[in-house]
């Protein structure tokens, strides 16, 4: 017996990092899991991940997060299935790291369709149902970039105050129907999207990755990294009756990189 036995859970971004991990435990605490990413590959790989751990494989479905046509036919499909989705987890994520003065609208974009619009076209679909019957659970993964914003980081930072604004907003907006929102805000995680990233800041700072990673630990008050279980601890209390008080806030799980 787990704390979510039988929740229809649909996780996005699941093909890899926080989103693999995420969908592993909440399925690991009875969940029934609906493993998404735009990557079918990835998607499918996590699923098998999963049966070696748990026994038993997840569904897998491919979706692209800023195709509402998409979007709302998957979530149909979903919904006649297996029954109305009561946990939704917004795990699908991008970033890159540049220059303000070397932004262009094509990287903006990039960061503000998959951060942003992806977040809003799937809890739109999800929530509609959720409301009618009057349960359900929403978190989405933002950042530690949404409480405060880094260099080379303007679009990312910006797409991911964006998920804060909505996850608040629709919260007050729903929460008589018995429908709770909430965000995490994670901070420096080790996952293949942070292998990009010190490569990344390392050419634009003149460093090593190595020496670029050692700084994000340097500047962790816990001492370390955060890991992808860190933030999926988070989100199953969140999802779980334990958190059943809370709505529209934003949890950072940064090892005390952000205390507010």
């Amino acid at each position: 017996m787990g704390e979510l036995d039988g929740r229809v859970t649909l996780v996005t971004g699941a093909g890899s990092g926080i989103g693999a991990v995420v969908a592993r435990e909440l399925a690991r605490e009875g969940a029934i899991v609906v493993v998404t990413d735009i990557s079918l590959e990835g998607a499918q790989r996590t699923a098998h991940d999963m049966a070696e751990v748990l026994g038993t494989e997840p569904v897998v479905r491919r979706i692209d997060v800023t195709d509402a046509a998409e979007v709302t036919s998957t979530v149909a499909e979903l919904t006649a299935s297996f029954g109305p989705i009561t946990l939704l987890i917004n795990c699908a994520g991008v970033s890159s790291m540049i220059p303000f003065v070397d932004l262009t609208e094509e990287d903006w974009d990039f960061n503000m369709d998959v951060n942003a619009k992806g977040v809003f076209l799937v809890t739109r679909e999800v929530v509609r149902s959720m409301v009618a019957h009057k349960y359900g659970c929403v978190v989405s993964i933002a950042s530690a970039a949404a409480k405060g914003g880094g260099p080379y980081l303007s679009h990312y930072s910006a797409s991911k105050w964006a998920v804060l604004g909505l996850t608040q907003s629709v919260a007050r907006e729903v929460a008589s129907s018995g429908v709770r929102l909430n965000a995490v805000c994670p901070g420096t995680v080790r996952t293949p999207m942070q292998d990009r990233e010190v490569v990344w800041e390392g050419k634009l700072r003149g460093m090593e990755p190595e020496a670029v990673r050692q700084g994000y630990i340097n500047y962790t008050p816990l001492g370390r990294l955060c890991e992808p279980e860190d933030v999926a601890d988070v989100i199953l209390f969140l999802c779980s009756d334990r958190a059943k008080f809370m709505t529209g806030q934003a949890i950072n799980v940064t090892g005390g990189m952000v205390m507010h």
